[in-house]
């Protein structure tokens, strides 16, 4: 049937991503903006109408303000490629 997806999870696609994650931005060598000091944040919904392309992204906000490694920001959220995004754990002790 024209327009269904198959169910099956999408490459990019990792455990643990979607509203609400806590997240670290890292570089891969498979593209998109390179981030310095590997930042943190948590994925937000985007703030207006996106268009869905090829790779899967997530609008991730920032905890501090974040600066690419050419030197553009500070910014404070930005829509990141889902493959530069590892779900950050925390560890609570008892």
């Amino acid at each position: 049937m024209f327009g269904r997806r198959s169910p099956s999870p999408r490459p990019d696609d990792r455990p643990g991503l979607g509203i609400g994650a806590l997240v670290q931005v890292v570089d891969t060598d498979r593209g998109g903006e390179q981030w310095a000091d590997e930042p943190i944040g948590v994925v937000v919904p985007p703030g207006g109408s996106q268009i869905g392309g090829l790779q899967r992204t997530w609008t991730v906000a920032f905890e501090e303000p974040a600066w690419t490694k050419d030197g553009r920001g500070p910014f404070e959220r930005a829509t990141v490629l889902s493959r530069q995004l590892v779900p950050v754990t925390t560890d609570i002790a008892e």
